[in-house]
């Protein structure tokens, strides 16, 4: 495991139970009071019914053998199976009420789960650690089963045990102080075996998360249509099956270990429970026999007993699985309080601006793990406020890291990143993000309708006519013009019945109106045509010259001849900055670029065709 794998363990919360238990009941007050308040009812009866249970025999008994009138009898009785039958309808509601409650707290968590998720620091969303984490917190508090809704069910009967247990104890220890020594060391028995159980769980919980998440990707690529024509012209359905299977065969083999345990634990604790049943029996019995207990005792004694014995069973159990839901709420602890870095307010504030201001890279070096090797190497660049840049290099040089660098997603390992001469961590970065528009290769769009993707913005307050401008501009506006619906019109057909989906240059095209609608003073354009034939690509990164005159730019491609426009060209290879000037001055070194941009040449005058086996740099 890497150094920084390593730390990333060593961030997980370990808070205890009580710890926990506490961090749930003050949330449960910020998100749902009221289901506090039916907790408590809810433990109050969880007690009492079974204290009434108990005496209800016993006092019975001691009227039919005092041989008191048949009226009293029957009110008596009547009396408290009434109130038994009153506080179990009331515990009934209350359990139905506290049941719906806890969707509350569910939809309380999930959101703050998904925020965490949409607003964390873009370098913690490249840790596969934080990743996992953020998995298993979806599943511990998505459903009315999950491990979060399992607490109020755990806490409620651990306090109802505890309870009951505690009143029990004070009648118990009356009785035969032996007889109760014999109960609790049995049934600590049975605890400590389940610990260890729920200590084998602990320590395999990521070998489980890792099996769940191969399978879960299996899945995800099934129903991604992005991906069918991959799976079937690749025959990969036959791989995928195998990965499937493969992590199936090593889950059901984890559950099957799990449920060896538990088994076995089981089979200790019904023959703990034999005994303790039968020694109970024994001395009740001898003690009726001797004089020191009537009938009616007899009936009570042995309910609380058996009343006692299960509340210590059940007390212990739930502790056992309140340590199993304290790993759970820690791992969701642990993600929902994982470290930030990045300044989100008391930072240098941005006066938003139209135009860029200077941004330097001063002795810059990257690596993504603590251990790992440096993607970039004491890089030093100025882009200029207007300029446009063009970064090439093969591929793995270092160039979309470049792109992080300078939008502030990510912070470089030595050195800084300046805007406007002010070292870009100092400023509330939420705010940072503002000042850049970007289109990406791997972009991402909501299935909404065009004006709201092109505006990013469903809440109504769209600027129809700025969103026309940017789509002429973009050279969109003839195609969307035709549609039916016109920038009404739905995007993405497999998320709607009536929508639309747009090819390759079209895509890149509206991704290009959404970043003009933004009008940030710097455009990063991360290898967005990679997809394009050169000729498509050579008019778009045209119309992305001609609409960005007065933005800074940065192009990221791996055809040299698209961005011979560009007013300087810097080639990245082994992390360090190869090779730097115009397109015309890095031909006339003949270097490096001369080569790459001879061996792509050449292949072109060979297949003018297109770019059928096009080779890449």
């Amino acid at each position: 495991m890497s150094q920084d794998k390593s730390q990333d363990n060593n961030q997980d919360k370990k808070y205890n139970v009580f710890q926990n238990l506490i961090y749930c009941i003050r949330e449960t007050k910020k998100g749902c009071p009221k289901l506090l308040v039916f907790a408590a009812l809810i433990i109050v009866l969880g007690c009492g019914i079974p204290l009434l249970t108990a005496f209800l025999p016993k006092v019975v008994i001691e009227q039919i053998t005092g041989k008191s009138e048949l009226s009293k009898l029957l009110g008596i009785t009547a009396v408290m199976t009434f109130s038994l039958a009153i506080l179990m309808a009331g515990q009934k509601f209350l359990d139905r009420m506290a049941y719906w409650n806890k969707f509350h707290m569910n939809a309380y968590f999930l959101r703050q789960v998904t925020k965490k998720g949409l607003t964390t620091d873009y370098r913690n969303q490249e840790k596969e650690h934080f990743r996992k984490l953020q998995n298993e917190s979806y599943a511990t508090c998505n459903g009315n089963s999950s491990y979060y809704a399992q607490v109020y069910d755990a806490m409620i009967s651990f306090f109802s045990n505890l309870l009951g247990f505690l009143t029990f104890l004070g009648i118990l220890v009356m009785l035969n102080p032996l007889l109760l020594l014999f109960l609790v060391g049995t049934t600590l028995i049975s605890f400590f075996l389940n610990r260890l159980v729920m200590k084998w769980v602990e320590g395999h919980t990521e070998e489980k998360v890792g099996y769940e998440q191969q399978m879960q990707y299996v899945i995800s690529a099934s129903n991604d249509i992005r991906a069918a024509k991959d799976i079937r012209l690749y025959h990969m359905s036959t791989w995928l099956g195998q990965v499937y299977e493969k992590n199936q065969k090593g889950l059901i083999g984890w559950y099957r270990r799990y449920t060896a345990k538990l088994f076995g634990v089981s089979a200790v604790d019904s023959g703990l429970s034999l005994i303790r049943e039968g020694v109970t029996y024994l001395v009740l019995i001898m003690m009726v026999f001797d004089g020191k207990l009537s009938v009616a005792e007899f009936f009570l004694y042995f309910q609380v007993v058996a009343g006692f014995s299960t509340w210590l069973g059940s007390l212990l159990g739930q502790m056992n699985h309140l340590e199993f839901l304290n790993l759970n709420i820690n791992r969701l602890r642990s993600y929902l309080e994982y470290p930030e870095t990045y300044l989100r307010e008391g930072g240098i504030e941005i006066t938003p601006s139209p135009l860029p201001s200077k941004i330097e890279l001063r002795n810059v070096s990257f690596r993504y793990d603590e251990d790992g090797e440096d993607i970039l190497k004491g890089i030093n660049l100025v882009i200029e406020p207007g300029e446009h840049l063009a970064v090439v290099g093969l591929n793995g040089a270092g160039k979309t890291t470049l792109i992080k660098l300078i939008s502030g997603l990510i912070d470089p390992t030595d050195g800084c990143v300046l805007y406007d001469d002010i070292d870009v961590r100092k400023y509330n970065r939420s705010e940072f993000y503002g000042l850049f528009g970007a289109v990406f290769q791997d972009h991402s769009i909501l299935p909404v309708s065009i004006k709201e993707i092109v505006a990013e913005r469903v809440d109504g307050k769209i600027d129809e006519a700025k969103v026309e401008h940017c789509l002429k501009q973009a050279g969109l506006w003839e195609k969307i013009s035709s549609l039916k619906d016109g920038m009404d019109a739905k995007f993405d057909k497999s998320f709607w019945e009536d929508g639309i989906n747009l090819s390759g240059g079209e895509t890149q095209k509206l991704l290009l109106a959404r970043a003009l609608y933004r009008n940030s003073p710097v455009i990063l354009l991360d290898e967005p045509t990679a997809a394009l034939d050169p000729i498509s690509e050579n008019r778009l990164y045209e119309t992305y010259d001609e609409v960005m005159e007065k933005k800074s730019t940065v192009f990221i491609s791996h055809r040299l001849a698209s961005t011979r426009f560009c007013s300087r060209i810097l080639l990245l290879e082994d992390g360090r900055v190869l090779e730097e000037g115009t397109h015309e001055e890095l031909l006339l070194k003949k270097g490096r670029y001369y080569q790459l941009f001879e061996t792509q040449a050449k292949y072109y005058r060979e297949h003018p065709e297109g770019e059928e086996g096009e080779h890449e740099v």
